[in-house]
């Protein structure tokens, strides 16, 4: 029986989306190749990630040469004839699985990969898919051969770096989501047990920051019924505590991440920390997002989406509300959500698999 081709998709441990076993399921799915996802924990060359290595598999601005605790790159900048433990374990990776190319997920990842291309001059091809709605202003490669992207704006933004044009396919993010029809949407509220009232999904990392949000959106009454995102028990326990001191608000807490795209598509407005995967699945839904405001290259992020009527931004906790009550009360919502899915309504992961698959062949 004759061998698949292999895919490898390399992966770091702050991609949090589920994009690389996505990725993964649909490939093996078409059954012409197979596919890995490897993260960092295999390939890391240090036990514990350094804060730029953070940075950067976040999106943010860096540059890898200015950080003493990123072992790899200065040891082989002083050593040039050693390589760095990763550099070794990705080219033992290579050997193991001999992949038609590597696709990258994250920054991190992508220069890891192509640090190894580099050192090792090996010959397999690099993808890297940038999942953002901006060019970085840093980490384009030479070693890289295609980029996958999320819109035309990326793809004239690289192509003015230096990028040849065909090696730049817009393709939309690996997200799959479907706005429901109305009869399905309401059938789906019932079944979750929610009113019919309009709904607004909570989605906020740094709890300190949930719990002012959760506050202030108790004070303004039964205005919505509101969906939280919050996985943590003890988290919840405090959180269901402010609530019992508020009657007659209809509080829903999610407490996995399977439920959230049942939880998500039923909603009208979102509240969220900045997170590409979660802004763009709330594009395709249909549901308007109202983003925290955020640091770093995030502010390039949201500069983007709210100069193209993708988003609306809170930049403190209590502007949160007054965007709440706008969304809720006039057509702003309706009007966000339809530009969003008008700039998604061409992007499937079904399209993207079958590039992915037929980029070399079978």
């Amino acid at each position: 029986m004759r061998r698949k081709p292999i895919i490898l998709i390399m992966t770091s441990h702050e991609e949090q989306s589920g994009v690389a076993e996505k990725l993964k399921r649909r490939i093996m799915e078409s059954g012409t190749h197979n596919a890995v996802v490897i993260s960092d924990e295999k390939y890391g060359s240090v036990a514990k990630l350094s804060v730029l290595d953070r940075l950067m598999d976040t999106g943010q601005e860096y540059q890898y040469l200015l950080e003493s605790k990123d072992r790899g790159v200065i040891r082989d900048k002083l050593r040039l004839r050693k390589f760095s433990k990763r550099v070794t374990r990705i080219g033992n990776m290579l050997k193991r699985f001999n992949p038609e190319y590597i696709l990258c997920v994250t920054p991190y990842a992508h220069h890891c990969a192509t640090e190894a291309k580099k050192k090792l001059r090996f010959s397999n091809k690099i993808i890297y898919y940038m999942m953002s709605f901006t060019a970085p202003k840093r980490g384009i490669d030479d070693a890289t051969d295609v980029y996958i992207v999320e819109n035309a704006d990326v793809k004239a933004s690289l192509s003015r770096m230096g990028i040849h044009p065909k090696d730049i396919v817009t393709l939309g993010l690996p997200i799959d989501a479907e706005k429901l029809p109305e009869h399905d949407r309401a059938a789906l509220k019932q079944e979750l047990g929610l009113p019919r009232n309009k709904a607004a999904f909570i989605s906020i990392r740094d709890f300190k920051k949930l719990q002012s949000v959760f506050s202030l959106i108790l004070d303004q009454g039964n205005i919505a019924t509101f969906i939280v995102e919050c996985e943590n028990q003890k988290r919840r326990q405090v959180l269901s505590a402010l609530a019992s001191e508020t009657e007659d608000v209809n509080i829903v807490f999610v407490t996995s991440r399977e439920k959230e795209d049942e939880y998500l598509s039923v909603s009208d407005v979102a509240v969220l920390s900045y997170d590409v995967p979660k802004v763009y699945k709330c594009m395709k839904l249909g549901v308007a997002p109202i983003v925290l405001s955020e640091s770093g290259n995030a502010e390039q992020e949201m500069a983007y989406l709210l100069s193209n009527g993708l988003i609306v931004r809170a930049k403190e906790d209590i502007e949160v509300v007054g965007l709440l009550y706008k969304m809720l009360q006039t057509d702003l919502a309706p009007t966000l959500a339809a530009n969003g899915q008008r700039a998604t309504e061409f992007a499937s992961i079904e399209n993207i698999t079958n590039f992915l698959i037929t980029y070399i062949g079978v």
